[in-house]
Formats: C-alpha cells, sequence, structure tokens
C-alpha cells in the first residue's frame, strides 16, 4: 500500500496526465501502475476516476502496440517481468523497494547512451588481417577455406560454406567485441552466437569432421544447429559445455571468479576438471575456482540471465559489485570504492539504451553517490 505521501505523488502525476504536462518519467511510472496496482480503489476519487479511466484507455492502447512491436530476437519466447513491461518502460526496483522509472530512449538518442564506450566490434582472421565491423560495408568481407564471409544488412556476420575444399581447424578466426556493444554470428554450421560486451569468441573458419569447437571469454548466448555426428563444443575459463543442438547462454568473465551455463532447450553437458554434470532446461550450472571439480547447480532465473540479449541490465538481488560489474562493461568505466561497500542489493531492469548518467541517478538511493570522472566512477556510501 501507498502512504500519504506516494498517494499524493500518483494524484499530481494523474493530473499532470490529463492536462498533457506529464513527463516522460511521469508518464512511465503511470504505465506500470496500471497494471501493478489496478486493485488501489482508495487511489481513485470522484474528482479522478474519469481521469484515471481515460489514461488507462490510452495507456492500454500504447503498449499493446508496444509488445506487438517488440519480438524478441529467439526462438523462445521471453515473458516480462510484468505484464505491462513488454516494450513500453524500464524499471529499477531498488534496496527499500522504492521504485524508478526511466522511458527507452529514441533511437536518434541511443548512440549518446554509450558516450563512455570506445572502438569497435573487430573480426580478426586467420592471416593476421583485422577488419572493423562497424565501418566494414555491407556485402561479402572476405573468404577462406571455401567460406564466404557477409556483413548483413543487420550487421550479422554470416558465415557460408560454397565449396568441399578441406577445411583446417587450427586456422582460427576471432570475433571481439568492446565495451558498450553486442554482436550477431551465424557460424559456418548455421548455429547462431549473440556475443555480448567485452568479450571475443574464437572459432575456426570451417568446422572440421569430428566436432566443433570455440572459445569464450566473456557472456554469449548460442543457438546451436544440429549436427549428432559433430557435437558441438565451448570452452569457457575453466568449464567445457559439449552439446549436440540446443540454446543456452554462458556467462564466463574472468574477473566474475566464476562460469555460469544457463540452458533454455535441450540438454548440455557442462566439465570442470574432473567432475561434470548434465543439465536440463531452466537449470545452470556453475563453477567455480580453477582447481578441484567444483560445479553446482540451481534453478535458472532465465529471464535475468539472458535480458541483455533484450538490450536490458536485469537485477535481482544482486550486489553492488556485481551491478557495477555489469555498468563497467557496458559503457567502458572503470569502478573505485570509497571508504566501505554498500551491503544493497538490488532488483529490476534497466534499458542499456539509457545514458549512463540515468542509470546511475537510477541507482543513487539509499545513500549511494557517484562521482563520474573521465571514465572513472567513484562509489560513496554517505551512510
Amino acid at each position: 500500500m501507498m502512504d500519504n505521501r506516494e498517494r499524493e505523488l500518483f494524484k499530481l502525476m494523474l493530473n499532470r496526465f490529463r492536462t498533457g504536462n506529464a513527463t516522460g518519467e511521469e508518464i512511465a511510472f503511470l504505465e506500470s501502475w496500471f497494471d501493478l496496482h489496478d486493485t488501489e480503489e482508495d487511489l481513485i476519487t470522484t474528482e479522478n476516476e474519469l481521469a484515471y479511466g481515460d489514461m488507462k484507455a490510452t495507456l492500454k492502447s500504447r503498449i499493446d502496440a508496444e509488445i506487438v512491436a517488440a519480438a524478441p530476437p529467439t526462438r523462445w519466447k521471453r515473458m516480462p517481468l510484468w505484464r505491462w513491461a513488454a516494450a513500453a518502460a524500464i524499471i529499477a526496483v531498488i534496496g527499500t523497494g522504492a521504485v524508478f522509472f526511466l522511458r527507452q530512449q529514441p533511437t536518434s538518442q541511443r548512440q549518446q547512451a554509450r558516450v563512455y564506450a570506445t572502438g569497435a566490434p573487430t573480426l580478426r582472421l586467420a592471416d593476421g588481417t583485422v577488419i572493423a565491423l562497424d565501418t566494414a560495408a555491407g556485402g561479402q568481407i572476405a573468404s577462406q577455406q571455401g567460406v564466404i564471409i557477409t556483413k548483413e544488412k543487420d550487421g550479422t556476420l554470416l558465415y557460408k560454406t560454397t565449396s568441399t575444399e578441406k577445411s583446417d581447424p587450427d586456422q582460427q578466426n576471432v570475433l571481439s567485441t568492446p565495451a558498450g556493444t553486442k554482436f550477431k554470428i551465424v557460424l559456418p554450421d548455421n548455429s547462431t552466437v549473440w556475443l555480448n560486451a567485452a568479450s571475443t569468441l574464437k572459432y575456426p573458419a570451417a568446422f572440421g569432421a569430428a566436432n566443433r569447437t570455440v572459445r569464450l571469454t566473456g557472456e554469449a548466448y548460442f543457438d546451436i544447429a544440429a549436427d549428432p555426428a559433430r557435437p558441438f563444443v565451448v570452452q569457457a575459463g575453466q568449464q567445457s559445455i559439449q552439446v549436440l543442438g540446443t540454446v543456452f547462454n554462458v556467462n564466463a568473465y574472468p574477473e566474475d571468479g566464476l562460469s555460469k551455463t544457463t540452458l533454455l532447450q535441450g540438454a548440455v553437458k557442462v566439465s570442470h576438471n574432473d567432475g561434470s554434470v548434465v543439465i536440463q532446461p531452466g537449470q545452470q550450472a556453475i563453477c567455480e575456482g580453477s582447481t578441484g571439480n567444483s560445479i553446482r547447480t540451481i534453478t535458472a532465473d532465465t529471464e535475468k540471465e539472458t535480458a541483455w540479449i533484450n538490450n536490458l541490465f536485469s537485477f535481482k538481488n544482486d550486489n553492488l559489485p556485481s551491478v557495477m560489474r555489469d555498468v563497467a562493461r557496458w559503457y567502458n568505466v572503470q569502478i573505485r570504492y570509497s571508504g566501505h561497500i554498500p551491503e544493497e542489493r538490488f532488483f529490476g531492469e534497466i534499458s542499456r539504451s539509457s545514458k549512463l548518467e540515468d542509470v546511475l541517478k537510477i541507482l543513487e538511493i539509499n545513500g549511494i553517490t557517484f562521482d563520474v570522472k573521465d571514465n572513472v566512477i567513484t562509489v560513496t556510501n554517505k551512510n
């Protein structure tokens, strides 16, 4: 239930919406309240009942249109954290439960959101040639071992086998993404990989006859083409993931100190030193440490683990260092702490299209402040 201050704020925003003076943040708040708290009948009075009804009708139409336009890039269906949130707004619920909203920015503004990010996705061919993928013209950009590499209209890197030329798996290509960028690639076997920010994928231009092995540093989402005769193997940190055809996410940033494999479809075998587990859809295998066979299996929050595919940060009971590592990777900044690290826990979603300063404003609740100088963020706990 709302306290008196929150109730008055709600009524003020409702009136501003009725008169056409509501800000983007206020409209986003009302959009969420439309579904989340439709049972708060004590908020609706004879004075604002008509405005509330008009707001609901207008927002319902807007949200329905946005949901239709928000098709996910994968075969699985991503259910939003709240029904209204498919494309309409982003939300962060932090610490004590305070709620903040920030509208998704128009496309023309999204480049401003990554003002701290530098560099571009690059492809390094087996002969050492490096191609900057953001400036490369569309169409064919290279060919090797009977494979043509093209950059599609949507920016996807596509490998297409054109001959039966004998392949050499030792001839490796390397796809790298800088901070603030993710990239999609279709491998020679028609498997699709989405590579997250600050990540590297190493793979042969053409897979050999025995297996399909790639090496990952960072994070990637895999949709693997079935080929029972050639298992697909992902080497990531200290773990090895073997599949035949499936959909899964691997998070293996070295600075996190662990590797996570989250399965959405099919089945995979995760090996770590001398230990191994087979996980099923909806499960996650976590490998910790460089020695021993420490693997544990938990029920996965698949929406949280794959939120980056939908251009979202997702926080569910995450501590501040974990949150700030995600921020650092996306905005290409360094994080420093002044004094002790606050023991806050964070819940909610924030669009990765948001400006860095807006993200920090959302996170600044409960006495946490951020000082940004050049590419360094200093985190201070005022409590």
